[in-house]
């Protein structure tokens, strides 16, 4: 396989890997792409090329904005964490302030 080829098979990975990432971090905090891209400071025509997957190399920059919108690293949107316990550890999390309202719910409920 030649070295052009090839490059353009990893580019290819990584840009299906980073918007499979952006995809699943956009649903776990329910964001449309405007969302994302005024949380990112990015232009929404440009955050909505990447995931059309028009941009084939973002820049880092890009990647690291949109990380830190959502609060992760850019290896998590790599794929280089492992989801499962992302996912987890969001579910625990959600699972902890519905608990939290629940109980704020029972207070109110008698007259606490």
């Amino acid at each position: 396989m030649s070295d052009n080829l090839h490059s353009r098979l990893e580019n290819q990975i990584l840009t299906d890997i980073l918007v499979k990432n952006i995809c699943s971090q956009l649903a776990a905090h329910n964001w449309s792409l405007k969302d994302l891209a005024d949380r990112a400071d990015l232009p929404y025509e440009s955050v909505k090329k990447l995931i059309n997957k028009k941009i084939q190399r973002p820049s880092f920059i890009s990647i690291w904005q949109i990380a830190n919108a959502f609060g992760c690293s850019v290896d998590c949107l790599a794929g280089r964490q492992n989801p499962p316990n992302a996912m987890l550890q969001q579910i625990a999390e959600n699972a902890a302030e519905i608990c939290r309202m629940a109980n704020d719910l029972d207070r109110a409920s008698r007259g606490l």
